[in-house]
């Protein structure tokens, strides 16, 4: 019964339900204590947001329809902020402008940050959620990135060592083949693994919920042994 849980989280650092997951994770840790070992996997959401983009958006000079795509996903985010009762500053909201188009770069600074300083790379990634959705600051912006590994106390050197040089380029790449081969679609999402054994969760924010799935796949882990 003493064995490790792994609880897999499919997500981008640019999640606001990500974000408001935040505190069923603390509690989750709190509850299971060292047993429970959380595993982040980069899942790159925006690839282009020209993908999100209504037709009359796309439509427009990308400097009036991109700002026009961020007002409209300010709103979506406003819409998640009771789920975990964390605030969520949106007022000028600018995370994507025609020369920063994708989240892609923030999935990539996690595994840098991961390999530069792995006991730092959970902070990172929350202090990463937080300036984009609390601080309302363009994480998509290579020097913002900068500003937050520094703030996270990891090497800077080492990160854009990682960051540029092809080994964060690599932990993605994986990432997303992992993904693809259990057929996660909708973000985030969760792989709940015990004694061998896997099961692919939706996003649940609910702890009461998610505490009651764990011990459920652990029983019946064991009770399989």
């Amino acid at each position: 019964m003493n064995e490790q849980i792994t609880l897999t989280v499919f997500t981008d650092p640019m999640m606001g339900l990500s974000y408001e997951s935040q505190p069923m994770l603390d509690a989750l840790k709190e509850k299971y204590g060292s047993r429970l070992v959380i595993d982040y996997r980069m899942s790159v959401l925006v690839r282009d947001v020209s993908d999100f983009m209504t037709p009359e958006e796309r439509a427009l000079p990308p400097e009036i329809g991109i700002p026009r795509y961020n007002l409209r996903l300010a709103g979506i985010y406003k819409g998640e902020e009771p789920i975990g009762n964390l605030p969520m500053n949106m007022e000028g909201f600018h995370l994507f402008d025609p020369q920063h188009p994708s989240s892609r770069p923030l999935c990539l600074a996690y595994h840098a940050a991961k390999l530069a300083a792995p006991e730092k790379a959970e902070q990172f990634l929350i202090n990463l959620r937080a300036a984009t959705v609390l601080q309302n600051r363009p994480t998509t912006h290579r020097e913002v990135i900068l500003e937050i590994v520094n703030e996270t106390g990891i090497d800077e050197d080492a990160f854009i060592d990682h960051f540029l040089h092809g080994s964060a380029e690599a932990a993605l790449e994986e990432d997303q083949r992992f993904a693809q081969r259990l057929g996660t679609h909708a973000l985030p999402a969760y792989l709940l693994s015990y004694g061998g054994h896997g099961w692919i969760l939706p996003f649940i924010a609910n702890i009461s919920e998610f505490t009651l799935m764990i011990d459920q796949f652990v029983n019946e882990g064991t009770n399989r042994d």
